[in-house]
């Protein structure tokens, strides 16, 4: 595990005792008694998988080092926040917040996010949770990490301790052709994933997503690509190898079915295809590659996308290339 400790000191005041009628305990009783809070910041990172084969960026992983802020928001006997409590760190590293503890005798519980809105369910459990939406914009892009922690301000001393969650999965996508096309020069201006779930809310208590029907596509790549075929030539798609993810809600994507409607989750390939010996051009336009796959939380894929004659379609059960 990755420890990095960041120090954030929440200022609180609480009233003091009656006043006298003297001038100078009329301006003692108008000073502010502070209790720092100080907490500790740890992450358990995420893990890599084996590669993601396709037969058929964006971000970088957020680490405790790379926080420049987040967001915490409590619940206790006497209620719940009704904003989240910003933390910030500044150019010098110094961490200031927002907010303050709500009480010292009170046994609360704070929920810590870096992205998304913090929630209760409308029952009588009121159960925590963080509403995510993935966005499209590579720009917009962003890790979720979550954390609990819980405590009373005496009986913590005001210190709490928050052990940060991923729980978002993390693609990076390569892209060859096969080399059932290395008779071919095949040249990739677009690619884009159709369908994902993007939206979805993740408890605190069980640690799991539930998934919304709102669905998504995602551009993985934008400008001109000319594919080897070779075992060494999967081209990564955007950014470099720190900073071209793309993170998703977990879930497992059903490939469209090629002999159908185009549905469930497919690539859109923007492609031009030249048979190499004779410099005929066989095909220019979009094509689509059935796109199947399961993403846990936590993990980190190297999904490869391999192009080949199998898995090419330019429309319902017709192959861009057939020999």
């Amino acid at each position: 595990m990755n420890k990095t400790k960041l120090i954030i000191v929440l200022l609180t005041s609480l009233a003091l005792g009656a006043c006298s009628n003297s001038d100078d305990d009329e301006l003692t009783s108008q000073q502010p008694k502070f209790y720092p809070m100080t907490i500790e910041v740890t992450e358990n990172p995420m893990v890599q998988v084996g590669k993601a084969e396709s037969r058929p960026t964006r971000a970088a992983i957020t680490t405790t080092p790379t926080f420049t802020g987040f967001n915490m928001s409590y619940v206790y006997s006497s209620g719940a926040s009704s904003v989240p409590i910003v933390a910030t760190k500044d150019s010098e590293g110094k961490w200031s917040s927002t907010g303050s503890w709500p009480g010292t005798s009170d046994e609360v519980t704070w929920y810590a996010y870096t992205n998304g809105t913090f929630n209760q369910t409308e029952d009588a459990n009121k159960f925590p949770y963080i509403n995510f939406t993935v966005e499209e914009a590579a720009a917009s892009q962003h890790d979720l990490l979550v954390a609990t922690a819980s405590g009373t301000n005496s009986g913590t001393g005001g210190k709490l301790s928050f052990t940060f969650d991923h729980v978002c999965a993390a693609l990076r996508f390569y892209v060859k052709k096969s080399t059932n096309l290395s008779g071919y020069t095949v040249t990739v201006s677009s690619i884009v994933l159709r369908n994902v779930v993007n939206q979805g809310k993740y408890y605190y208590g069980s640690k799991e997503w539930t998934l919304t029907e709102s669905r998504s596509n995602y551009t993985l790549l934008s400008s001109a690509k000319t594919l080897g075929s070779g075992s060494g030539d999967y081209q990564l798609l955007n950014g470099s190898e720190d900073n071209s993810y793309l993170f998703l809600i977990p879930q497992t994507l059903t490939a469209w079915n090629p002999s159908g409607a185009l549905s469930n989750t497919y690539l859109e390939v923007t492609c031009t295809i030249t048979n190499t010996s004779t410099s005929t051009q066989v095909y220019s336009g979009t094509a689509y590659i059935p796109f199947a796959a399961t993403f846990e939380k936590g993990t980190k894929y190297d999904v490869k996308i391999n192009i080949g004659k199998n898995s090419l379609y330019k429309s319902t059960d017709t192959k861009i290339i057939s020999d």
